[in-house]
Order: structure tokens, then sequence, then C-alpha cells
């Protein structure tokens, strides 16, 4: 007996962790009521999943998955750019790029819009499910989520990161709170280190975790063995160790211009994603730390309190410096926040109750009715098919009849591209169009291209020189940008192989000499590029025709839409144009475009507002 004592003594155990707080003055919601509120949650944030954005980087994945699929390999040599090519390519993103591929196979490439839907939303439901635990009161997780996706929803691309955004919800729920599955995190981070570069992140948190939790004694004994596990994983990858080494370079190194790229900056900074509700979000985070403090919730839970507002700092320090971060903050400081709320819904609950006690059973109900409400008022407008997926990356910003007419005609040779549009071009042409840059940036190029590239942009004197010099056959630029365009024309070195009002293909003068450009098959898009056409000629009947047939092989193509309407107004049929312009509104709604628009037709007729 006293040898048993005795060892017991010399190798205490440490203390088994304090069960999760609940919100003083609720009691266990029932099944019934927990339903509804993750019905809730569901609706609510899926609805967040629209946002629309130039998503360059996806037709680059989409383009890599085919070539990993078609080669085999995972030996990454660049494939695409004339400037890099054949040169080694830290693809670490490989696997994304494959299911990507693979999803578009089976399913179609439309049908991305239900991937990126399920990720960012099993990503927040994992954080409800996390914050519901960590404090009990289902209200205060519904609320601290709804605050975290709508803070990072700016953000939302159809691309790896949401990866990330998952992987990093995962391993909050998986090291932060107790579980049986915490076995799984060397299986996390193996997944997320081939699909996403933010594991470094995701491993840095799980060291913070463990290394917290070993200092208030509530380490789990495993923890060591588990966490040397999770590097291991993280070895797993074709780039091995560089992998963990390669994101380390970004700390510090301001003059890189890559850094430079809008997603990078500042959030302060002009230029780049915006997120309207991150300074809010700033300010919230602040009188959550103060309320923590002031309630004396620190002395509930003082590891799960100072391990959240360790992590709440780290995600702000890396937002402030970043944009690209602001997501993570936004989940963070729901970590702080939620407590906050639950101790004070506690307190409200305690004296609704003792005044209206006949109300408080029903209300129970009435809250995660009116969020499902709610949700479903969100969703309603927007196309749950694969007609959103032109909007969610703003296909029609993108060359697409441009590259048309490339592959009619077999276009090939060296291609200096506009930067966000390389990749769509390597999707389109698979390396028969050679591009100068593309998103794929440190992972292939060096910061001299990339610094060439943005003298193009930025037409910084010599700019010409650049282009002369890089060896390029063909110069692909927006429309919108017609300076560099115009300026290449008047030199007489290049003349123009195609153009519409997305995009002009010049070519170097006697590249093309002697052939005459095919026009592209029957599409949607060449309608609307011959509609265009016939608007330029003045010829108002003819454009409409075009816009039309365009709309009946593609009825969701906003352009056509929006330029039928802009047929229409200037054929002084104003209200017809409103009235289009409500039909384009149906397929995906966009108040503010919508308005501008308006705006702009009666201003041309001199119609009062």
């Amino acid at each position: 007996m006293s040898k048993r004592r005795s060892r017991k003594q010399g190798n205490p155990a440490p203390p088994p962790p304090p069960p999760s707080p609940a919100a003083p003055g609720l009691a266990p919601e029932r099944r019934s009521v927990f339903l509804l509120w993750l019905l809730a949650a569901l609706l609510t944030l899926w609805s967040f999943g629209f946002t629309t954005m130039m998503g360059s980087d996806l037709w680059w994945h989409l383009a890599s998955g085919r070539w990993i699929w078609e080669n085999r390999t995972l030996n990454f040599k660049d494939p695409w750019s004339f400037t890099r090519f054949g040169q080694a390519w830290a693809h670490h993103e490989w696997f994304s790029g494959v299911m990507f591929h693979a999803w578009s196979r089976l399913f179609g490439m439309t049908t991305l819009v239900w991937w990126k839907w399920m990720v960012l939303v099993a990503a927040f439901m994992v954080l409800f499910l996390t914050l519901r635990r960590l404090q009990g009161c289902l209200l205060a997780a519904y609320l601290g989520t709804l605050l975290a996706v709508a803070v990072g929803a700016p953000f939302f691309d159809m691309r790896p990161q949401l990866y990330t955004v998952l992987g990093f919800t995962v391993l909050l729920r998986l090291a932060l709170l107790p579980s049986r599955l915490r076995w799984l995190l060397p299986v996390v981070l193996f997944l997320w280190v081939n699909l996403h570069a933010g594991f470094f992140f995701g491993l840095a948190t799980l060291t913070l975790i463990f290394v917290l939790a070993r200092l208030f004694g509530e380490a789990p004994r495993n923890t060591l063995p588990l966490w040397i596990g999770c590097v291991v994983a993280c070895l797993a990858n074709p780039g091995g160790p560089e992998a963990l080494t390669y994101p380390l370079h970004y700390l510090g190194n301001a003059p890189s211009a890559i850094l430079h790229i809008g997603e990078w900056t500042p959030p302060w900074i002009a230029g780049g994603i915006r997120s309207p509700l991150f300074f809010p979000a700033v300010g919230v985070f602040a009188l959550a730390v103060a309320a923590t403090f002031v309630l004396r919730l620190e002395r509930v839970h003082p590891r799960l309190t100072y391990t959240s507002l360790a992590l709440g700092l780290v995600t702000l320090a890396m937002a402030l410096k970043s944009r690209r971060f602001i997501p993570l903050f936004g989940i963070t400081q729901s970590l702080l926040l939620v407590p906050v709320l639950g101790a004070l819904g506690g307190r409200l609950a305690r004296r609704f109750a003792a005044r209206f006690a006949p109300l408080g059973r029903p209300l129970r109900f009435v809250l995660p009715a009116l969020a499902i409400a709610w949700g479903v008022w969100r969703l309603a407008p927007y196309p749950l098919s694969g007609n959103a997926f032109l909007y969610l990356t703003s296909q029609d910003s993108f060359p697409v009849e441009a590259m048309n007419v490339a592959e009619a005609n077999q276009l090939s040779g060296h291609a200096f591209a506009y930067y966000n549009w390389g990749g769509y071009v390597n999707l389109r042409t698979n390396g028969r169009l050679q591009v100068f840059v593309d998103g794929r940036e440190d992972t292939v190029f060096t910061e001299s291209v990339y610094r060439r590239y943005m003298r193009v942009l930025g037409m910084v004197k010599g700019w010409e020189d650049v282009i002369r010099d890089s060896g390029a056959d063909y110069f692909l630029w927006p429309a919108r940008q017609p300076a560099q365009i115009e300026s290449l024309r008047r030199s007489g070195d290049w003349q123009t192989l195609y153009a519409d009002r997305v995009a002009a293909i010049l070519v170097r003068k006697g590249r093309f000499a002697g052939k005459t450009l095919l026009p592209s098959p029957d599409s949607p898009w060449r309608e609307l590029t011959l509609g265009w056409s016939a608007l330029g000629a003045k010829n108002l009947r003819q454009a409409e025709e075009h816009f039309r047939r365009a709309l009946e092989k593609m009825p969701n193509l906003r352009a056509a839409c929006e330029w039928l309407a802009d047929t229409q107004a200037k054929d002084a049929r104003l209200a017809e144009a409103e009235a289009t312009l409500d039909r384009c509104q149906k397929s995906f709604p966009e108040p503010e475009r919508r308005s501008e628009l308006v705006r702009l037709f009666r201003s041309r007729t001199g119609a009062m507002p």
C-alpha cells in the first residue's frame, strides 16, 4: 500500500481539464433547440459564400491539377512561362490543384461553387460547435461565429486558402478543448501541408496552445509525442523541410516586390481586398479583452482565456501587417468574445426569468427560428447552383473570347500577359502560349521578373524596352487600361490582332503576316463580342439581337444582360433598360452595380435621379 502511494507521489498525473464553462443562469438547451441553432448557423454561414472577386489564382490551380494528372509526377518544373520555363517550382499546394481538377472532371467546372460553399460552411460550423463547447450558450456561439465569418467574408475566394480556414478551425477544436480525437492532429497537418502553405501558421498555433497548456498544468501526457508527430507530418510533402522554412522568408521581408501585391499589404493602404468590419472587429476585440477581466472570466478557466488572448493578439498583428490574415483574426477574436457574450447573456437571462418566467421556454425556440428566417432571407436572392460560378470568379472580366480566338487559330509563342490573367492563359492554352509572369509569385518567379512586370504595369520609363527585350510575340492586356496598348500601337512595332471590350491581343509586327484570323466557334461569348462591335458601329438593333442571343445561350451572362440594358438606354428606352437591369439582378443581386448603371443611363438622357 505504501509503495503504491509513494509511486503516485513521485510521478503525479496532471489534473484533468475542467469542463467547459457554461453561461451562468442558462439551463442546458434541449436537443431540438440545438438542432434549430445548427440549421440557423448552416444557412447563415452559407449566405456569406457569395463574395464576388476576380479570382485569378483558381485558373492556374486548375491548370496545375491537370498538369499533375497528365504527367503523373510531383517533380515540379515550370511548364507555362517563358521567363522561368523548366526551372524549379515550389508547388506547396499541389494537392489542391489535383482536387480542383478531379472535381471539375467529375462534376463540371462551374460546380466548384459547391466546393467553396462546402469548405466555407464546414469551417465555420466547426467554429460554431467549438464556441458552443467553450461557453455553453448557443446564442453567444452563433453571434461570435457570425462576426467571425462576416469579418473574413471579403477574402473567401475559390482558392486553396479556404483549406487554411478549415484546418485552423479544426485544429482549434482538437487542440484547444479536450477531445478524444486529438490523435487526428497529425492527419490534419499532413493534409494541410499539401493543400495550402497556411499549415505553418497551424503548426505555430498548435505549439502555442501546447506550451500554454503545459504552463497551466493542463497538458495531456501525450502532448510532446503528438507535437512531434505533427512536425513529422508537415515534412511529408514534395518539398520536404523546405515547406517549413519557406514561410519564414516573408518575415521582415518588406523590400520584396511580391509583398506589395494588394492582398499582402496592410489593411489601411488603398487597393486590394477590403473588410469593412475589420476595424470595428478590432474595437470589439479590445472591449472583449477589457470585459473578460472586469467580469473576472479569466478565473473560470485561465488557460483558455490566456490562450485565446494570445491567439487574438498574434493574428491581429499578422492582419495589421498583411490584410490576407484578417479571416484568421476574425476567427480568434471570437474565442474571447463569446465567453463575454455568454456571461452577459446569463445575467440578462436570470433577470428575464425572474420577471417573465412563462416566456422563457418559447423564447428558446423563437430566437433560432428568427435566425433561420434571416438566413433563408439572405440566401433567397442568390443562385444556389453552378450559375453562381461566373459571378463568384468574375469570369466575364477575364479574356474568355480572346482565348477562344487564340484556340481557334492555335496561337503559340511568348505572351506578355496581364498578371491576373496569366493563370487563365495557362489553363486555356496549356503552355502553348507561355506567359511572362502569373499568380504563382515567388514559388516560381524571381524578384527581377516581377519588378520588370511592375515597370510595364506602372509605365515606368523604359517599360517598352522590358517588353521588347523579353522576346514576347504577343501582348495580352485589359481594354480598361488602354495606355500601354495605344503606346505600343503607335510605336509601329506592334499591331492589333484581336480586340474587344475586355482584352486586346497585340502581335509583334511580322509575326502573323500573311495569315487570316479565324473566328471563334459559335458561343455566348462570341455573340457578346459581336454585340459590342455592333454597338461600336452605332447599330443598336443589331447589337440588341446579339446580346439577346448571348442570353439565350447563357441566361446568367452578366455582361450580355447589362450591355443589353445599355443598348436600350441608348435607344431612349429607359424604362425597358431598367427592367432589363432588374432581370440581371434576378440572376445575381448586385444592388450597387444596378444603381450605378441606372445613374449612368439617366445622366445621358438628362432624366432626374
